[in-house]
């Protein structure tokens, strides 16, 4: 694994069927993550989102690139305003006894460096741990 890559894994109690719901839904994916109206699992497809309508500025823009219903979503993740870089995202989904392992795998980081350190490895990586270790499990625990 590069050292500019971000592996985070985390086991919640629900099924992976349910687990790949809430994070491939629209509906369910705006309850925890962010509102992306043009969301897709299809391969090809391209989204786009904001943090917020107050910061437009900080556009994410995403394509898909691989599917495994259950098992795998992969996805490049850019910062179009930002930089030229692109990463690449994988959900990974493992079914455990009664409950789901995630792991999230964010590589390619390195490219996001002429955009500063607010596109840095440890700013991604306490984001994604906030909107796991949160959101996401606030959510699977309502289910």
């Amino acid at each position: 694994m590069s050292h500019d890559t971000i592996l985070i894994e985390r086991t919640y109690p629900i099924s992976t069927p349910a687990l790949w719901q809430a994070m491939t839904d629209k509906q369910k994916l705006k309850e925890w993550f962010f509102e992306i109206p043009d969301f897709s699992t299809n391969v090809g497809d391209e989204f786009e989102f904001s943090k917020s309508d107050k910061s437009p500025n900080h556009l994410h823009h995403c394509e898909v690139l691989e599917v495994i219903p259950n098992q795998l979503f992969k996805f490049s993740w850019r910062h179009p305003k930002q930089t030229k870089g692109i990463s690449v995202i994988s959900w990974q989904f493992i079914p455990r006894m009664g409950a789901t392992t995630l792991r999230l795998v964010h590589e390619g980081l390195e490219h996001f460096k002429d955009a500063g350190e607010e596109y840095s490895q440890a700013k991604f990586e306490s984001g994604w741990e906030r909107i796991l270790g949160e959101g996401l499990n606030k959510f699977v625990n309502k289910l």
